[in-house]
């Protein structure tokens, strides 16, 4: 289960006033929200000494999946925007030492937040590919059963 009062520490946007997660962090992280309405997360491990068994929620890993996309998305409108004041104060200071710093600025930022970009990408596919996964393996694990009981 999630450790809201360690998130409520390290990430206090994800909350309103009262301490309780904001709608939009509930669709962004619904391990979070499975564990505020004490529901289950999308991955559970027995507690310690039970027996060995991962329980997967497919549709929930998958809407984390859609969330690394749209985040993805998102990051690269938000992060692109200050092209324009970057690109008219490189022009206004052309000829300064300063452009040319102000240049490689723009740059790295552009490079971080392409390589950000890309790995929100890989991630959303990955969390794609582990929810089917999670069916397929589950609908084999049942169609093998009823043919042994049939």
């Amino acid at each position: 289960m999630a450790d809201l009062e360690f998130e409520r520490r390290m990430n206090p946007w994800l909350f309103d006033s009262s301490g309780n997660l904001t709608e939009q962090a509930k669709k962004q992280f619904p391990d979070l929200a499975a564990a505020a309405a004490g529901n289950t997360a999308p991955v559970t491990l027995p507690p310690a000494g039970g027996g060995q068994s991962v329980k997967a929620n497919p549709g929930i890993i998958r809407q984390a999946g859609n969330n690394a996309a749209v985040l993805r998305e998102t990051l690269r409108t938000e992060c692109g925007r200050p092209w324009e004041h970057v690109n008219s104060a490189v022009a206004s200071l052309m000829g300064l030492e300063l452009c040319a710093g102000l240049n490689n600025a723009w740059s790295v930022w552009s490079g971080q937040t392409q390589t950000l970009g890309e790995a929100l990408g890989t991630i959303g596919k990955n969390l794609q590919a582990t929810a089917k996964n999670y069916e397929a393996n589950e609908a084999a694990i049942h169609s093998q059963f009823a043919q042994k009981h049939d």
